[in-house]
């Protein structure tokens, strides 16, 4: 594919350089970010309100979202985060219930998880991972490390 310079006037500034932020922590260029955007657009993959397609607020393209309710309970080891994401591609977690990453969560397997948003309820995780699940995380709850 021809690489090619493509200007777009209007463009929020504020939320392209949130979008570059997100890309390079995950590897990723703003151009696979945007593709993958237009692709999701073209394809229809995009929820209709009020006559218009948008997908929810702070949810990429296409993203599988992994949600536990209140009094819900949890607990994810690196083989389950790695096979959700084989088969689901990264993904999001909305925890308002109790959620425990085992030990063995590490770098590699966090690849796999978009951001973890801790409404309510505790999220636990590795001491040895804690500043990796700091960048992951949008914390109203609480983030303890074992």
């Amino acid at each position: 594919m021809t690489r090619k310079t493509v200007a777009i006037r209007g463009l929020d500034t504020g939320l392209y350089n949130e979008v570059f932020s997100m890309a390079k922590k995950d590897g990723k260029r703003v151009s696979d970010v945007v593709n993958s955007a237009l692709k999701a657009f073209i394809n229809g993959d995009l929820e209709e309100q009020n006559g218009v397609k948008s997908q929810p607020e702070n949810v990429a393209a296409g993203s599988f979202i992994l949600t536990i309710e209140d009094e819900g309970e949890a607990s994810l080891s690196k083989n389950d985060i790695l096979n959700i994401s084989k088969d689901m591609g990264p993904f999001r977690i909305e925890s308002s219930g109790d959620l425990i990453f085992e030990k063995d969560v590490d770098e590699e397997a966090l690849r796999g998880i978009e951001k973890i948003v801790i409404n309510s309820g505790s999220v636990s995780v590795p001491r040895k991972s804690y500043a990796q699940f700091l960048i992951k995380c949008q914390i109203k709850g609480k983030l303890e490390k074992y």
